[in-house]
């Protein structure tokens, strides 16, 4: 195993979307947020503009805020980066290590922007909205490893969500599931042991 994908959101960034609920005035309700989930997927996916997504979240959440201020709200989430980023660090001096995130492109470069702690990842970028499709779909997996002409078999992912590593897998991707900074590195270290002395 030589290839480490790295989720971006709860596993290296962190953020809480209760600052953008706050900023907009609203108090969240079931129906209304998972009827935002299908223009946030859209935007991450890059199959609307950012044009269409506030204009599609502005119908939804009902505020008055100009796109300039919107954008601006939308990026208030992130709260910093995780102890995570560390390790993942270190472990680019013995592996590849990678990024694959359902992001669009008014978050991520605020991220690489605000975070330069990141850019030791460089190039190495899986971007949902740049993939035209998003965890957990099989394509944006399949994609990604062809935009680096990776072997499932020698990679390893780390997301804070079950469903996309259990979606990781169905190709023959290892994955583990991040839960905190100290279980996640301890089970990193028992995955790559375990396939570097077999």
């Amino acid at each position: 195993m030589k290839d480490i994908i790295f989720d971006l959101g709860k596993v290296l960034v962190d953020y809480n979307f209760d600052v953008f609920y706050k900023e907009l005035d609203y108090k969240p309700e079931i129906g209304i947020l998972m009827e935002s989930t299908i223009p946030v997927l859209k935007f991450e996916s890059g199959r609307i503009t950012r044009q269409e997504f506030y204009q599609q979240l502005k119908e939804i959440y009902k505020f008055e805020h100009s796109i300039t201020d919107f954008e601006r709200v939308w990026c208030s989430v992130f709260t910093g980066l995780t102890p995570l980023v560390n390790y993942a660090r270190e472990l680019k001096e013995n592996y590849n290590v990678y990024i694959l995130s359902n992001t669009d492109e008014i978050h991520f470069p605020l991220i690489w922007k605000e975070f330069p702690e990141l850019h030791f990842f460089e190039d190495n970028l899986m971007l949902s909205y740049e993939l035209d499709s998003v965890k957990p779909q099989k394509k944006i997996y399949e994609r990604a490893l062809e935009k680096f002409d990776l072997k499932p078999e020698d990679c390893l992912f780390i997301d804070d969500k079950l469903e996309n590593i259990e979606a990781a897998k169905q190709i023959g991707i290892a994955g583990i599931v991040f839960t905190n900074v100290e279980e996640t590195v301890a089970n990193i270290r028992k995955s790559l042991g375990y396939n570097y002395n077999n």
